[in-house]
C-alpha cells in the first residue's frame, strides 16, 4: 500500500489492491489495451514460469483475472497491436523463434553431431565435447538455439532435447525484442518491426506476415523504440548489447551509432522528442534524437526501469523512474512528483485500464497489483530541480565586511599612491639588477679546459644552471677525432666537504666523430651558510689510460640559500 502523502494535493488515488493474483515477470512481458472488439482495456500478461512448466498468457479486468491461454515457448517480450480495423486487436508474443524468421546456416559440424546422436551413434556426452570443440572455432553465439539449450541445460533436460529434436534442428534466430510503427494515420494500422538474436531487424507487415524492410546491425538489439509513421516518416531508436544506440531511418546506409554511452545501459524510453535511458551507476540522461545531451540526473539509488508519462487533457509528459520501493516523475529539467510504497517493487505500466486513460498498474515482487488512477485536478506547479549541487554562476562569494584595517589601508594607498608605485618601481629594478648580475657571474665563471693528449682530440664544454644549493652541470662532448671512441666514463671530482654529485661517475659507451653529445648531474651545496666555494673538474678517462684525456676545471659560485 503507499504510504499517505502529507500534501493536500496528491496527484495519485490511493491504491486498489489486486491480492489474489500472482504475477511475476518483467515489464517487457506486461501490456496495456482491449482483447475484445469495443471492450475495455485490459492487463495482459505473459508468464514465463519454471523450467519450461507453466508458461501461459493472462488477461485482467477490473481486480480479477478474465481469461487464460497456454504457450509453447517462454517469452521475452508482448506486443499489442492493430492489423484490421473490423477484427478483434491482436496480442503478438515474442517466444523463441516466430513469425518464421529467416533461418541462417548451420555449422557442418554441429549438424552432422546431433544427426549422430539422434542415430545413437554418439551419446549426449559426446554431443557435449563436440559442441565445446566447435564453440573454440566460433563464437557460442553463431551455435543454434538448441545447442545453446543444450550445452547450458543439465543431464534430464539434455535428453528431453535429445528425444524432441533430434536431427532435425534449424538455426531459426530467437526473437529479442519487438515493437510496432503506426503504418499510417488515414489506415490506424500497425507495423511490426521484430529484433533478433543474429543482429538482424525485420519490418513485417502485420496483415501478411511479410518482410517490409530490414536491417543488418553489428551487434544484438535488445531495446528499440518506433517513432513516426511508416508510409510517411519514421525513425528507429535501437539499444544494443554493447551499450549503443543506433538511429535508423529508411534511407540509412551506413549505420553509425548516435549515442556511445561508457557505463551498461539499464533502459530506454522514447519522451515526446526525447530519449530517456538510464544506466548502471544510477543516472537517468535526456538527450536528443541526435545523441545530444539535454540533462542529466544522478540518483542515489539504483534504478529499476523507466515508464513514459503523458497526461493528454494537461498536455503533460515526464518519465516515471521506479526504485525499490518508490517511483519518481520526472521531466527533462525538474522533479514533479515522488511515491512511496512499503513493498519492494517489480515493475510499473502507465496507460489506459478499464475505461481510465492514465491508470499506474503497479507490480510488486510478491505478485500482487496495485492500480492507481491520476488525479484530474493533480497541481505540478510546486517542482524541484533535481540537480542539488547549484550552478557555478549562481554561487554567492562570501565577501567579509569592511574593517578598519582596510579602510584606513585603502586612504593610504589613496593619499600615497605615487610613493608606492615609485617604491615598487625601485625594488622591481634591484630585483632584476640583481638576477643579470648573477647570471653574468655564472657565464663569466672561470673555466679550464686542460687536453693530455692531441691523439684523440676530444672538446669539452661545462655550464651550471641554477642559484644553489642545488645546481645542475651540463657537460657537453665533442669527438673530432676520424674514429669513433668507447669504453669512456665522465668523472667529477670536488671537496667532499662542500659539494656532493648525485651521478659523480657517468659512463659513455659511445663518442661519435663530429657529433655532440651533452650529459646532465647534479650537485648540492651541503652548507650554504658559511658562504664555502671549490672548484669542480669534470675529467674524461678512458679505461685502459692511465691520464685522462680531457679535463674541465670549474669554479662555482656562491650558492643561495634553499626557499622553503
Amino acid at each position: 500500500m503507499s504510504k499517505p502523502d502529507p500534501a493536500p494535493n496528491r496527484k495519485w488515488t490511493n491504491p486498489v489492491m489486486m491480492t489474489a493474483c500472482e504475477i511475476h515477470c518483467p515489464s517487457t512481458c506486461v501490456a496495456l489495451g482491449p482483447v475484445l472488439t469495443n471492450s475495455d482495456s485490459k492487463l495482459i500478461c505473459a508468464h514465463g514460469g519454471n523450467r519450461g512448466m507453466n508458461l501461459r498468457l493472462t488477461v485482467f479486468s477490473g481486480l480479477s483475472q478474465e481469461m487464460e491461454a497456454t504457450l509453447a515457448d517462454p517469452p521475452t517480450q508482448i506486443m499489442h497491436f492493430v492489423n484490421e480495423k473490423s477484427t478483434m486487436p491482436n496480442i503478438a508474443v515474442a517466444a523463441g523463434p516466430s513469425f518464421t524468421v529467416p533461418t541462417s546456416p548451420i555449422n557442418p559440424t554441429e549438424e552432422e553431431a546431433w544427426k549422430a546422436v539422434a542415430l545413437g551413434k554418439i551419446n549426449h556426452n559426446t554431443l557435449m565435447k563436440v559442441l565445446q570443440k566447435v564453440t573454440e572455432d566460433v563464437a557460442f553465439s553463431k551455435l543454434t538455439p538448441i545447442s545453446q539449450t543444450y550445452m547450458l541445460s543439465d543431464k534430464e533436460d539434455q535428453l528431453a532435447l535429445i528425444e524432441k529434436w533430434g536431427g532435425k534442428i534449424t538455426n531459426c534466430p530467437t526473437i529479442t525484442c519487438i515493437t510496432k510503427i503506426l503504418k499510417s494515420k488515414a489506415e490506424g494500422l500497425d507495423i511490426m518491426v521484430i529484433a533478433t538474436e543474429h543482429c538482424d531487424i525485420f519490418f513485417l507487415d502485420s496483415q501478411a506476415f511479410t518482410t517490409l524492410h530490414h536491417f543488418k546491425l553489428p551487434s544484438v538489439p535488445v531495446v528499440i523504440r518506433g517513432y513516426g509513421e511508416f508510409d510517411v516518416d519514421w525513425r528507429l531508436f535501437v539499444q544494443t548489447r554493447d551499450s549503443l544506440i543506433y538511429n535508423l531511418k529508411r534511407d540509412t546506409t551506413e549505420l553509425r551509432p548516435a549515442i556511445i554511452c561508457q557505463s551498461m545501459i539499464t533502459s530506454l524510453i522514447l519522451l515526446n522528442k526525447f530519449l530517456v535511458y538510464t544506466t548502471n551507476d544510477n543516472i537517468i540522461t535526456f538527450s536528443s534524437f541526435r545523441g545530444k545531451k539535454i540533462n542529466t540526473v544522478k540518483c542515489t539509488e539504483k534504478i529499476k526501469m523507466l515508464e513514459p508519462f503523458f497526461y493528454e487533457h494537461k498536455q503533460l509528459s515526464a518519465v516515471i523512474a521506479v526504485f525499490e520501493k518508490k517511483i519518481r516523475m520526472y521531466n527533462e529539467t525538474h522533479l514533479l512528483d515522488t511515491v512511496e510504497y512499503q513493498k519492494p517493487l517489480n515493475w510499473v505500466r502507465y496507460g489506459m485500464y478499464g475505461r481510465e486513460d492514465s491508470t499506474l498498474v503497479v507490480c510488486f515482487k510478491d505478485g500482487t497489483i496495485a492500480i492507481q488512477i491520476f488525479r484530474r485536478n493533480a497541481d505540478f506547479r510546486s517542482r524541484t530541480n533535481y540537480n542539488e549541487a547549484p550552478a557555478s554562476h549562481a554561487l554567492k562569494l562570501q565577501i567579509p565586511k569592511k574593517t578598519k584595517v582596510f579602510i584606513d589601508n585603502t586612504e593610504r594607498e589613496k593619499k600615497l599612491g605615487v610613493k608606492i608605485h615609485q617604491a615598487y618601481q625601485k625594488h622591481l629594478f634591484n630585483l632584476r639588477f640583481k638576477i643579470a648580475e648573477s647570471y653574468q657571474t655564472l657565464t663569466a665563471s672561470a673555466i679550464t679546459t686542460v687536453s693530455t693528449t692531441s691523439v684523440l682530440p676530444v672538446e669539452i664544454a661545462v655550464d651550471i644552471n641554477g642559484f644553489g644549493p642545488r645546481h645542475r652541470m651540463s657537460i657537453r662532448l665533442l669527438s673530432s677525432s676520424k674514429q669513433n671512441l668507447y669504453d669512456m666514463h665522465l668523472s667529477m671530482i670536488s671537496d667532499i666537504d662542500v659539494y656532493e654529485f648525485d651521478t659523480p661517475l657517468i659512463p659513455i659507451s659511445i663518442l661519435a666523430s663530429g657529433k655532440p653529445y651533452t650529459f646532465t648531474t647534479l650537485l648540492r651545496c651541503k652548507d650554504p651558510e658559511k658562504s664555502a666555494t671549490s672548484e669542480v673538474r669534470a675529467l674524461l678517462v678512458h679505461t685502459k689510460r692511465a691520464t685522462p684525456i680531457v679535463t674541465a676545471v670549474i669554479k662555482m659560485p656562491f650558492s643561495e640559500f634553499a626557499l622553503e
